[in-house]
């Protein structure tokens, strides 16, 4: 993965948890650091590479829009409009003097070290906000410049936010009214929303104007493809993808009953019970399923709502003519007589059987009228 580390610094402020005040006059606002020291490359990138991946689950979304985002966003927006030293610098200060205001009001918050960094991954621009800890392999100097940066784990990184500059254009910057477009993702942010502190967590999130906004038609569908897709692109589980398949709408249709939103951890249970037990080896190659549903690509969050609109057009088949309409299970449709739904493509017919009482009725009644009538 192409990585290139454009802008970064790391900025300070100091906070006991248990407390609803900040001492500003222990702040600590560093100048930009010169982007090519290689321990802050390595512990940018390193963070940024661990978003999404199992055990380090993103929620995605935006910016709020309720006039309670507070200033990030806006200056966010300045400097998306004109990327420069200045301009990033002045989102740092903006970014921490709001982590300090939120922070000030939440008595779980603590204080520490956050890092900012605007780079290129493939050729995407993004900006990462994260709360760093020094331990172990992470170790600060005087100057605030990684000493050592290597082994990054999230046990490291308290909370964090990735930004999309890209996708961020194209959602907010976009005046098109191109109607594709209109209805086009609207997420490009993704953040930590849950950790051993779900309320301390939260005013980072608060401070940076985020809110989770995916949809749950996307979510819904993205899971399924997604998978299918994972099973069909390996040769060895190629064999199991309408299972999987199968698996994963048997999930999804029982959450969306039980009114439980789905999770990632769910699908890949469902998708892993499609390998037989004498080939459970195989199992081994779904361990990075999660973070390819979680991943920058296919978005599917940690949790979210089952759509039914989505699971209908993935489970069900419909048609109708000028005298009939249709629609029934795709699992009905065969092509042996014995098929509930039985399909000879010879005749072009199609033949039901395990028709219902009640409509039997409604058809038997209806021709013996028709006896009489002649």
């Amino acid at each position: 993965m192409a990585f290139e580390l454009i802008h970064v610094v790391i900025h300070s402020f100091e906070k006991e948890k248990g407390v609803t005040t900040v001492d500003k006059s222990k702040t600590v606002i560093k100048p930009l650091f010169n982007p090519k020291i290689g321990t802050l490359t390595s512990l940018t990138e390193g963070i940024n590479s661990l978003l999404g991946k199992k055990g380090n689950n993103v929620v995605w979304g935006q910016f709020s829009s309720d006039n309670r985002e507070g200033l990030f966003p806006e200056e966010n927006q300045k400097f998306t409009k004109n990327i420069n030293a200045s301009n990033f610098e002045l989102l740092t200060h903006v970014a921490i003097n709001e982590l300090i205001n939120q922070a000030s009001d939440e008595i779980f918050a603590t204080g520490g070290h956050t890092l900012f960094a605007y780079y290129m991954s493939d050729a995407i621009p993004f900006i990462l906000i994260a709360n760093i800890k020094q331990r172990d392999g992470l170790r600060l100097g005087a100057d605030y410049i990684p000493i050592t940066s290597v082994d990054i784990d999230m046990s490291k990184v308290q909370q964090a936010c990735r930004i999309n500059l890209a996708r961020y254009s194209e959602s907010v910057l976009d005046d098109s009214d191109d109607e594709e477009a209109c209805e086009a993702d609207k997420t490009y942010l993704c953040f930590i929303s849950k950790g051993r502190d779900s309320e301390a967590s939260a005013y980072f999130i608060k401070a940076l104007g985020c809110t989770p906004g995916i949809a749950s038609t996307r979510a819904t569908g993205n899971a399924i493809d997604v998978i299918e897709d994972f099973f069909r692109d390996n040769t060895d589980l190629a064999p199991f993808s309408a299972q999987a398949k199968d698996n994963v709408i048997a999930y999804l249709s029982k959450k969306h009953k039980d009114n439980e939103k789905a999770t990632i951890q769910g699908l890949q249970t469902a998708a892993s019970s499609a390998i037989p037990p004498e080939l459970s080896d195989l199992a081994e190659q779904l361990e990075t399923l999660s973070e390819v549903l979680n991943s920058e690509d296919s978005k599917v969050p940690e949790e979210f709502s089952v759509s039914k609109t989505i699971l209908d057009k993935k489970t069900k088949i419909k048609g109708k003519s000028n005298r009939w309409s249709a629609q029934f299970d795709r699992s009905a449709l065969g092509t042996s007589i014995d098929s509930v739904i039985c399909y000879n493509e010879a005749d072009g017919k199609l033949t039901f059987s395990d028709i219902p009482e009640d409509m039997k009725k409604h058809i038997e009644a209806e021709i013996i009228s028709r006896n009489r009538s002649r």
